[in-house]
């Protein structure tokens, strides 16, 4: 027996569900006044960041189609026929972006990059490789099952503006409770004043664009796991000053208007027909 389908209808009560979750989950932490360090910060963190592929995964299986199933976990683990140069494309645009946006800032500020992070992992290569695990596990996988996976299935018929800037849009407030929580990345920008918090909102939807852009032409969510994981992991590795973070949510916000003009060109914004 079919339960759901898969469309926009399905992807609303997957985006109810996924942030309802959330924002009671993450209420704990918050309410309580408790730090990102306490155990059970960690707990709700761990809950609330899986939730976008638990329930992602819970939905395809609602849908009882088994072709659909299986397709989708395939794309899960494969890259399908994606061409190579998107892999590259989706593997190296967010490193060069953050790279450019730091020694760009560096020009206007005097403040140079800030490589500190880099050079003591290039130190400790199996401690590299940790915690390239770890970043891949919690952030990607744990989301874009979900994001653009199920979701961007769902409202792919609403063109780039409903399958990049809308999911982009519900990624940016599914963060929101984040920044209520001490010691939480988000919380830091909030501490820091509403640029930040707004170069944040900026460059979250506009790299639900570009991400859903690479995602509904190549069909690959692994690829979108990936493109998520360079996001984390150079963020990490290479943090922005303002300046910086100032400048790279500029330049995410010009290439997400390339693409969603070049889709509109392309009759792709409102019909969802384009590749």
């Amino acid at each position: 027996m079919r339960f759901i389908k898969k469309d926009i209808r399905s992807g609303n009560w997957f985006v109810a569900a996924t942030m309802i979750w959330t924002y009671v989950v993450l209420a704990i932490p918050a309410l309580r006044g408790l730090n990102f360090e306490d155990p059970l910060t960690r707990i709700t963190f761990i809950l609330a960041g899986a939730s976008p592929s638990v329930f992602g995964l819970f939905f395809v299986f609602l849908t009882a189609d088994r072709t659909y199933i299986r397709m989708f976990l395939k794309r899960i683990v494969t890259l399908g026929n994606t061409k190579m140069e998107k892999i590259i494309i989706a593997l190296v645009l967010v490193p060069l972006v953050t790279v450019f946006s730091a020694y760009l800032s560096f020009l206007f500020t005097s403040v140079p990059p800030d490589f500190s992070v880099l050079g003591a992992y290039t130190k400790n290569i199996g401690g590299l490789f940790l915690f390239a695990i770890f970043t891949l596990v919690f952030g990607p996988l744990a989301e874009e099952i979900g994001w653009r996976g199920y979701l961007l299935d769902c409202w792919q018929e609403k063109g780039i503006i409903g399958y990049g800037a809308g999911i982009g849009l519900i990624w940016m407030l599914w963060h929101l409770p984040m920044f209520f929580i001490t010691g939480s990345y988000q919380n830091s920008l909030a501490l820091q004043g509403l640029i930040p918090v707004l170069s944040f909102a900026l460059s979250t939807i506009s790299l639900g664009v570009i991400i859903g852009k690479i995602t509904k032409t190549t069909g690959s969510i692994l690829l979108a796991i990936l493109f998520h994981f360079t996001i984390n992991f150079t963020g990490e590795l290479i943090p922005l000053s303002l300046a910086g973070e100032l400048i790279n949510a500029l330049i995410l916000t010009i290439i997400a208007a390339w693409i969603i003009f070049s889709s509109s060109s392309n009759k792709e914004t409102a019909s969802g027909n384009g590749g």
